[in-house]
């Protein structure tokens, strides 16, 4: 019987400089955030998410934190511009104490129940809910793919950086029990933070930017070391495919329309040989690459190993986010494994981008 191993990758970037500073900082997984990214939640029946926020700062940290469903109209036809994403999202506030891990599974959310914040043993006692609730989580519909990202605001609700937040998402397939895990994608705020519903990633003084960047940039080219597309079944060989999750990081959850992205492929193969493909990405994407174009596969490339430079395009490209994920199916041995990589970006490709947020209630 064929087995299925995973691996999973989250594509993110090092933080280089402290965090709470005007100096144009990057993303970062390793340091607390301002905005936090998760590129890639699914809740679709055959695959669950567990989300884990956590505040890293000796004081309460808030945060008003959007899922967006990035699942096509109709799953069971290609995408294309009468099959667009759904981009429907749900917002909804969370508050943590000083220092205080939570989670939930996205499937399921998670209740605001003050009678459990302890967990009683021994098994099989659930303690899925246990510890200070964070408030409310709704759980997301029911075949969901798509993103979740939480901006810190301050007691009233307004944008702040704070950089108390970091995270990280665990997806389970719910028959094998595999699992990947991957940190989520964080921005520092910088002190030019305004604290209007018109977050500035990255880039320089412009029109609706008037003080620059308030939040450390996403970065316009990524480079991504895979293995080529391949399907040596039935005997003993292996299938494999790589998927990329792509997250635009401009987003406008005022008028919840989202704009499409054209996304450009290098690739490099092991004979130094180069190939190029692109398509275009609309609010969400996983992108199956054999799929995207036959030049992903190893008919085509030769090799079994490709160095893929995807870069957004356009007079004004925007920035984005990625998860590589190569899935592998093997008759023997029967074994599974999963692990996370960092594979590395362009630094000096930082875009300008913006995240708008719905106008608040008072204002």
């Amino acid at each position: 019987m064929l087995r299925r191993r995973l691996q999973g990758a989250l594509v993110v970037v090092v933080a280089t400089c402290a965090v709470t500073h005007v100096a144009r900082g990057q993303a970062t997984t390793v340091e607390g955030a301002s905005v936090l990214i998760f590129p890639r939640v699914i809740a679709d029946g055959t695959w669950d998410t567990t989300i884990q926020i956590g505040n890293g700062a000796n004081r309460p940290a808030y945060a008003h934190c959007f899922y967006v469903n990035g699942a096509l109209t109709n799953p069971a036809l290609p995408p294309g511009p009468t099959n667009p994403p759904r981009w429907v999202p749900i917002d909804f506030p969370i508050a943590l104490v000083r220092q205080q891990p939570t989670h939930w599974t996205a499937s399921r959310g998670r209740l605001d129940d003050p009678s459990d914040p302890t967990c009683r043993q021994p098994p099989p006692v659930d303690c899925d809910g246990a510890g200070f609730d964070p408030g409310v989580v709704p759980a997301v519909p029911a075949g969901f793919t798509g993103e979740l990202r939480c901006i810190e605001v301050d007691a009233s609700g307004a944008p702040w950086s704070g950089n108390a937040l970091y995270g990280v998402a665990t997806l389970t397939n719910l028959t094998s029990r595999e699992v990947v895990k991957y940190p989520a994608v964080g921005l520092p705020g910088f002190e030019t933070n305004n604290a209007d519903d018109t977050l500035c990633i990255g880039g320089n003084t412009r029109s609706s930017c008037a003080h620059g960047g308030e939040y450390g940039g996403c970065p316009l080219e990524w480079v991504v070391s895979h293995p080529s597309d391949a399907d040596d079944r039935p005997t003993d060989g292996v299938a494999r495919a790589t998927d990329l999750t792509v997250v635009p990081c401009s987003e406008n959850f005022e008028s919840q329309v989202p704009a499409p992205m054209t996304l450009t492929f290098v690739l490099t193969n092991e004979f130094e040989q180069t190939f190029s493909a692109a398509t275009t990405v609309t609010c969400w994407a996983d992108l199956r690459l054999s799929d995207v174009n036959l030049v992903f596969g190893r008919a085509m490339l030769g090799g079994d190993w490709v160095l893929t430079r995807t870069r957004a395009a356009g007079a004004t490209p925007r920035g984005y986010m990625l998860v590589q994920q190569t899935v592998r199916e093997t008759a023997r041995p029967p074994t599974f494994a999963a692990a996370a990589v960092i594979p590395a970006h362009t630094a000096q490709s930082v875009a300008a981008d913006v995240i708008t947020l719905p106008q608040r209630v008072g204002q």
